[in-house]
């Protein structure tokens, strides 16, 4: 695979790679992303990692006590 060289292709991998449940490489991704002076493709970078970090930290108690 190709490296991206602009936020905007490293923001478009972060969203395939988190379309293939590829968490951490897609949290990898959306970092480089957000480190552009675009302020709204950082705020969507941003937005993307705090998704991943819910995605990750998310648990159901209901299948945990059945």
């Amino acid at each position: 695979m190709n490296t991206p060289g602009s936020a905007e292709e490293w923001f478009d991998l972060g969203v395939s790679l988190r379309q293939d449940a590829r968490f951490g490489e897609a949290m990898n991704a959306f970092m480089n992303a957000a480190d552009t002076d675009d302020v709204l493709l950082r705020s969507k970078a941003l937005a993307s990692i705090e998704l991943l970090k819910e995605i990750n930290g998310f648990v159901n108690a209901d299948l945990m006590n059945p």
